[in-house]
Order: C-alpha cells, then structure tokens, then sequence
C-alpha cells in the first residue's frame, strides 16, 4: 500500500485509479466553559472546525466519505451542540448522506472546550488537484483573512464559501486550490511552488496581507492560467492576484 503526506493531507492508495485523502483539525480553548480564552457557542467551534478539514478534502477534488469527531469534553450539552455545528456545516457544502461518527468525554469533567474533526474522501488519481501544476501561471487568492472574533460566525462574505471552491473545481485551467489556515497565504504559496518544482515572483501591489493567519481557512489559493482570471473575478468576489508562478530555469 502506497501512502504519502502532501502538506496537511494524507494519501492513500487503494487501486490503480482511486486515492483516499485525509485531512485533520484541532480546536482548544475556544468556547463557554470556564478556562476557555474565547467564549464562543460550541455550535459555532465545532462548524469552523469542519469547515477546516471539509474545504481540504474538497479542494484536492475528493468526495468526502466519512467525518470523525473526537471531542474532548461532555456529550451534554457541549457535543451535542458541536454536531449540530457540524451537519450544519456538512449541509452548507451540500455533503449528504455520510458516515458521522465520534466520541466524547464521559469520565471527567473538563474546564476548556476541545475538539478534533477529521474528514475523509476519496478521488479518481486523474482528477486529483495535487501537485498537478505542468506550467507557469499565476495564484490567486479567495477571501479576506481572518481569525477569532474578526469572523462574523454567520454569513461572513468576506471569507471563502463553498460555492467558491466548486466553481474553481469546475474550471479546467484551475491546476491546483489549497485552503489557507493558521500559517498564511505566503507560507502556501512558497510551499505549493515548491512542491510543483517552480518559484515565485510576488506582486508588489497585491492589496491583501500574505503573512496574517487565515484561521478556519477563511481563504484559498489557486494555481490557475492568466486567461481564467477575469472570467473567475466575474464569479467570485475578493479575488487577488497574488504571484506568478515560473518554471526554474537550469
């Protein structure tokens, strides 16, 4: 069995022409128990939690099977308001009829809210959006980064939504989209050239701050052709042109 790490994403192999993907997030301290440092509904903690791990899967053009979701605190009430955060959130990416299983902390009480959530999917290899970059191009930035209480916990416009992420899944000259979370779109876009044996040439009027932390992937990036630019600005709103994307020379 063939099996392999790609920034946040674990592959499987299973057959010539299937691949599982795996993607994993934790959250602590953030909630409304006594020692949490964010007081935040654990419905809410539990949804961006998902969205995490649903738009890493999604994004490397994988079906998601199955979420696990280990949480580190009582069923009542707090796991019961983190899975409805997370069929909520598995409704607004319009994922039905998976397998949701988890666990909770029955023995011991607990003075801080944690959770970890893990989806996994699976995908045709030659559909797969990994290091699928042939080319020079340029990234392109979706959603404004932000973390915390920055984040409007309903209908933020200015961070990426699903729809965002299906419409560039569409769209065959996008070569490869990647969530952006804690470490920031610069971080990813150095490591996405890398692993693609290219280097990048930053714009210098770019208008967003690369290095801020996008917390619960409030923004992706994608590798995509110059010429699909102005048809996605149509589509999608807070688009920026980040860098190019060039081939080494030797």
């Amino acid at each position: 069995m063939n099996i392999s790490k790609v920034r946040d994403l674990t592959l499987i192999d299973i057959s010539d022409d299937k691949i599982i993907v795996i993607a994993c997030d934790s959250c602590g301290s953030i909630g409304l128990k006594e020692k949490d440092e964010l007081k935040v509904s654990p419905f809410f903690v539990a949804s961006f939690t998902s969205r995490v791990v649903i738009m890493e899967v999604m994004a490397a053009a994988a079906e998601i099977v199955t979420l696990t979701n280990a949480v580190c605190c009582e069923m009542e009430p707090t796991g019961n308001e983190m899975i409805k955060g997370i069929k909520k959130e598995l409704s607004a990416a319009h994922i039905n009829d998976i397998v949701l299983t988890g666990s909770t902390e029955e023995n011991f009480r607990t003075f801080t809210t944690a959770v970890g959530i893990t989806a996994v999917g699976i995908a045709e290899k030659k559909k797969l959006k990994i290091n699928n970059i042939k080319h020079a191009c340029k990234i392109i930035s979706v959603g404004i980064p932000k973390v915390g209480a920055d984040i409007q916990l309903e209908n933020d416009n200015d961070i990426v939504g699903y729809d965002d992420l299906k419409y560039l899944l569409k769209c065959s000259n996008v070569y490869e989209i990647v969530p952006v979370g804690s470490k920031g779109i610069l971080f990813e876009a150095e490591l996405l050239a890398k692993n693609n044996g290219l280097r990048l040439a930053m714009k210098n009027d770019i208008g967003i701050d690369v290095r801020k932390t996008c917390g619960p992937a409030t923004v992706i990036i994608a590798a995509v052709d110059e010429s699909a630019i102005d048809n996605i600005k149509l589509h999608i709103d807070n688009v920026n042109i980040i860098c190019d994307l060039i081939k080494e020379k030797h």
